[in-house]
């Protein structure tokens, strides 16, 4: 079978698997409400989860050196289907957090071993962009997923949850039966896998073997960026429901439109700045304007506005992610990719744990506080964007 044929089929499979990891969003703070747990635990829910992805994450991309990529993929979407099952069925706080910090194990996994997947298939000059069809089809099918949660929801919150594990499940065995064994394109390491490396802290330590001033900043900018995304969407979600008891159906068609006009900006905008810009500096634009989104949100407090700029800022961001993670495979050799995409995947983790924790204590607070966190955190990351092309005109200037 063609290259071309078997990246489609991941592509058509990824689909699935990503609207299914969105099918229980819609529907959290409604399980929250209904059991009668403490409000906060919409955030920390995620943060729980967050924190084990973040530890695990670059586990997994060193992993994926070692066994074929789609085997990572396995055994990741068969753990996550098992950790949201337990979520699902939770009936009390610590079982909520459970469930997710099991399935935050399991999540850092696969997404990094889907990047891993793509960069390891692709031909170079194509990487770029199957890494953006890749995080298009994980926006836009994680939205539409959003849109259908919000439909099951309105059978059960327990409908929702029952599907998700089943599909997810079953896109896994998919992975593996149907994609290529990347096992060929990969630099064999030099040394055995041992029980050392299954300790996610020493993980952490051998990013020294790739780290860079470069690279520094990009995982900056991802990470806090990453702080701002999720203090801005946990925060919404519950927020529609707490103040103005809109059910689980308004989040599935905030998410719907978000799902259309992400695919529209990812096949033009995006496209267009992957072919004829220079990413490095041209990123910035993104930058700017999800920063003014979450500034105009302060400033108009009524809930149109608040739709209107959250459909905007979050199909922006689906040109935004692609375009960090090529800017960050643009900085790897096949000896380090899988684990710089591991790493690249815990710093998107670190943003989340902090970004839905803060935004689920704060929250009780003042429910405007996470609106305030995340335009806080999208202005530090601009200034780290404007530190990062300036060191990218003066290394260019070197060469």
């Amino acid at each position: 079978m063609k290259k071309n044929s078997k990246f489609t089929i991941f592509l058509i499979i990824l689909m699935g698997f990503n609207a299914a990891a969105s099918f229980a969003h819609p529907v959290t703070p409604t399980l929250i409400v209904e059991r009668g747990l403490d409000s906060s635990m919409f955030g920390v829910a995620l943060a729980a989860m967050m924190t084990s992805n973040f530890l695990f994450s670059p586990f997994w991309g060193k992993l994926c050196a070692y066994i074929p990529t789609k085997r990572v993929i396995l055994i990741c979407s068969l753990g996550y289907a098992v950790g949201q099952m337990i979520f699902g069925a939770a009936t009390t706080e610590l079982m909520v957090v459970g469930g997710r910090m099991f399935a935050g194990i399991f999540t850092g996994g696969v997404f990094t071993a889907f990047s891993n997947y793509v960069i390891n298939t692709s031909h170079p000059d194509l990487r770029g962009k199957n890494l953006t069809l890749m995080v298009t089809v994980q926006n836009v099918c994680g939205a539409v997923g959003y849109f259908l949660g919000g439909m099951m929801g309105v059978i059960s919150v327990e409908f929702a949850f029952i599907c998700q594990v089943i599909v997810l499940a079953g896109t896994g065995i998919l992975f593996y039966i149907l994609c290529e064994d990347d096992t060929q394109y990969k630099h064999k390491p030099e040394k055995k896998l041992s029980v050392r490396d299954a300790n996610p802290f020493s993980a952490f330590m051998a990013a020294k073997s790739f780290m860079t001033p470069m690279l520094f900043l990009i995982f900056a900018m991802v990470a806090i960026a990453g702080v701002g995304q999720n203090s801005f969407e946990q925060c919404f979600n519950y927020y529609i429901k707490d103040q103005f008891n809109l059910s689980s159906v308004y989040n599935g068609n905030i998410k719907a439109a978000i799902a259309v006009l992400s695919l529209v900006l990812n096949s033009t905008l995006c496209m267009w700045m992957q072919k004829k810009t220079n990413t490095n500096k041209s990123f910035m634009w993104i930058m700017y304007a999800q920063t003014a989104l979450l500034v105009i949100l302060l400033t108009f407090r009524e809930l149109s506005i608040t739709i209107i700029c959250d459909v905007l800022f979050f199909s922006i961001n689906a040109v935004r992610l692609p375009i960090l993670q090529t800017m960050t495979s643009m900085r790897t050799t096949p000896e380090n990719s899988n684990q710089v995409m591991g790493f690249y995947q815990s710093m998107t983790s670190l943003g989340g744990i902090f970004g839905a924790l803060f935004a689920g204590l704060i929250y009780k607070v003042n429910p405007m506080y996470p609106f305030i966190l995340a335009a806080a955190a999208f202005v530090v990351a601009t200034l780290i964007g404007f530190t990062y092309v300036g060191k990218y005109k003066k290394e260019k200037a070197a060469k």
